[in-house]
């Protein structure tokens, strides 16, 4: 009983270096129009197109759109595209990109969540803006310089935008499509090779890897990480033929407890190697155990 306890021991940490998942409970088809962004509201959702926003309900009905959402004062600025929103409190955050990066200046904005009207934008000094995510408990906003990088920008909305310190990863992630701040960390998807998930510690900076957004073609994009009936993580990708845009329902698996959030330390292996790791450890743990026993029963002195 001793060599089964140890073994549980060893399994069980190595369950915990293996990080958090996510598994997809369900998923639904959105109209192809809304093929940038997702934001949980009461009610239902917030979803983007290139320049279309519009709120529906649980059944994907819509409830509200706005055509030609980007205002008129800002596409003769150049900004012709919106991607990944967020919804904090009554505020739909939406951010605005113009098609040349070298400038290093894109716009983030702010709407009604609930009527979609535009209140107002600010111009922050970035190259690309794929994404704007808000932690409505702290006031700050979290986007990428680029698609892809080592490092989170970081905005105090409060002081009118204010850059703040980056948050620096732990490894480089590619085609940073989307993000999402809920539960101590930032969630993350990526049109990278596998439709990547990822959970960023919001303190630290450590990412883990979740997993993928399927459908494995076409391009990952929105993300939201909401806990309802469906799931507590969501994701939109646009069918390769472009004809639908799945919306994924995933729930995550050992996410650690706010209390050991800042003690953190997820592996950056692909979970499919993490438990084929475990795997090969637990046959390891039990032929040394049976071998041990084996030979204390041969070497006993019989009586």
């Amino acid at each position: 009983m001793a060599h089964v306890g140890r073994l549980a021991a060893v399994l069980f940490g190595l369950l915990a270096a293996a990080g958090p998942s996510a598994a997809l409970t369900s998923a639904q088809s959105l109209d192809p129009v809304y093929d940038q962004g997702l934001a949980r509201t009461p009610d239902g959702w917030v979803v983007s197109g290139r320049d279309v926003l519009a709120s529906i309900d649980d059944r994907l009905v819509t409830t509200r759109r706005v055509d030609a959402a980007i205002p008129s004062a800002w596409t003769k600025r150049g900004f012709d595209h919106i991607g990944d929103v967020d919804v904090a409190g009554t505020t739909l955050y939406v951010p605005f990109e113009q098609p040349d990066y070298s400038k290093g200046q894109q716009a983030m904005a702010r709407y009604d969540a609930n009527t979609l009207r535009f209140r107002d934008a600010t111009i922050v000094a970035q190259h690309e803006n794929s994404f704007v995510a808000v932690d409505g408990a702290s006031g700050i906003a979290y986007s990428m310089d680029r698609s892809g990088g080592d490092a989170l920008l970081r905005y105090d909305i409060r002081a009118g935008w204010r850059r703040l310190a980056s948050l620096r990863l732990d490894r480089t992630l590619d085609r940073v499509q989307g993000a999402a701040v809920a539960r101590d960390a930032i969630w993350l998807v990526a049109d990278d090779a596998h439709h990547g998930l990822y959970r960023v510690d919001i303190n630290t900076g450590a990412v883990s890897d979740l997993g993928s957004a399927p459908p494995a073609a076409g391009e990952a994009e929105g993300i939201d990480a909401a806990s309802i009936p469906s799931g507590n993580l969501h994701a939109t990708v646009v069918n390769a033929d472009h004809a639908r845009v799945s919306l994924d329902h995933l729930r995550t698996n050992g996410e650690p407890s706010s209390a050991a959030t800042s003690a953190s330390t997820d592996t950056s292996w692909p979970p499919a190697l993490v438990y084929f790791a475990i795997a090969l450890a637990a046959v390891a743990l039990g032929a040394v155990g049976t071998v041990f026993y084996r030979a204390r029963t041969t070497l006993r002195p019989k009586r």
